[in-house]
């Protein structure tokens, strides 16, 4: 009787905390969902001498963060970044907000960027040597797309932006309408290539 005791007190505690952890777990979330306060933090980025604004590492579920930094960059808004010629800064409009991957498995996160409509298609055309599968020696981009090429200049693969999909994990993975992927790995992928699929591009987590 003790011993049938002793279980069925383990057996209430475990189911406490079983409860614990769900009722954590929601309010959790529901915090998250109903937040009015940000959280990130965002600091100045470059691609080539083009300046955005990136955000901090956020949690891939905080889809509140996400919506919030939507909200104060909101596309077609002004503001002013600092400039060498303007004393009270430049103002600029937002063209674009984009997602990208963060830091690693187990604790993937994503990174939030906002671009400028001055410096739209500024990156085109461009040409990047790149070390890929399928035989992939150059990616090549310009305002309708990406293409990545052969030691040949034989066309690998190719996507125009409105339908490529990225995945910025340890390789940069590129993905096109018909399924199809060229994957183009780190040691020659200079980290302009990444910033532009991250713009121009759609993520869509395939790493992890």
């Amino acid at each position: 009787m003790i011993d049938d005791t002793g279980i069925l007190i383990f057996l209430g505690v475990g189911v406490l905390v079983v409860i614990g952890i769900v009722v954590f777990g929601v309010l959790s979330s529901k915090r998250k969902k109903n937040a009015t306060m940000r959280t990130f933090t965002v600091r100045p980025g470059e691609i080539g001498s083009q300046p955005f604004l990136e955000s901090n590492d956020i949690a891939l579920d905080d889809k509140r963060q996400e919506e919030l930094f939507r909200l104060t960059y909101e596309i077609g808004g002004e503001l002013q970044i600092p400039s060498d010629d303007e004393p009270d800064g430049r103002t600029v409009r937002i063209s674009r907000v984009s997602r990208s991957l963060r830091a690693g498995f187990p604790q993937a996160k994503i990174g939030m960027s906002a671009y400028f409509r001055e410096w739209e298609n500024s990156e085109f055309p461009a040409r990047f040597p790149v070390r890929g599968d399928h035989g992939t020696t150059a990616v090549t981009m310009d305002a309708a797309g990406v293409t990545a090429l052969d030691a040949n200049s034989g066309i690998v693969w190719t996507s125009p932006w409105s339908a490529l999909r990225f995945s910025n994990g340890p390789d940069l993975v590129l993905l096109d309408s018909a399924g199809k992927t060229v994957r183009l790995h780190p040691a020659d992928a200079q980290p302009e290539i990444e910033e532009i699929v991250i713009k121009y591009g759609t993520l869509q987590q395939m790493h992890f």
